[in-house]
């Protein structure tokens, strides 16, 4: 059995969650994928999700990068511990962006909720709180400014 994502979705996530980590480590797809014996255009092609990738595959990549990969199974309920982690993750992220925005907590707070920081925040927790706090906050205002582009658009 092949142990491929047999849908797009599923390979676009794999791929931007590697494009995001390779970014994070400041390589270049080249540099990645001289790591894993790869030709830039593969690189390329599984950060965009146009090639089927396997967890495997995947997997390797990461490790190539220092990184290790997990999957997160919906439905089944979330421990009493990783919700307060969960919660005091989202509290700090909008703790700092508070601060990098110089405005209150209740302010950040209302603008993150707005423009979906926070449930970018909460649904990115296991992978966004593995990040430096430069990359979790610009993550944030990328994801607030292209919501708040597509509310302006509509409106």
């Amino acid at each position: 059995m092949k142990n491929k994502f047999e849908n797009q979705e599923n390979s676009s996530l794999l791929g931007r969650a590697i494009q995001q980590v390779r970014k994070a480590k400041g390589l270049t797809q080249e540099e990645l994928g001289k790591r894993v014996g790869l030709p830039k255009s593969s690189i390329s092609k599984i950060e965009k999700g146009l090639t089927h990738i396997s967890f495997e595959d995947a997997s390797l990549l990461m490790d190539a990068m220092g990184e290790k990969i997990s999957i997160q199974v919906t439905g089944m309920k979330e421990t009493d511990t990783r919700r307060v982690e969960r919660v005091r993750f989202v509290t700090i992220g909008v703790m700092w962006y508070a601060h990098r925005r110089d405005m209150s907590f209740a302010d950040a707070y209302r603008y993150l909720l707005v423009y979906k920081g926070i449930q970018f925040l909460e649904e990115n927790f296991a992978y966004e709180q593995t990040l430096p706090r430069e990359t979790l906050l610009n993550d944030l205002d990328a994801v607030c400014n292209m919501n708040r582009e597509k509310i302006r658009k509509a409106v």
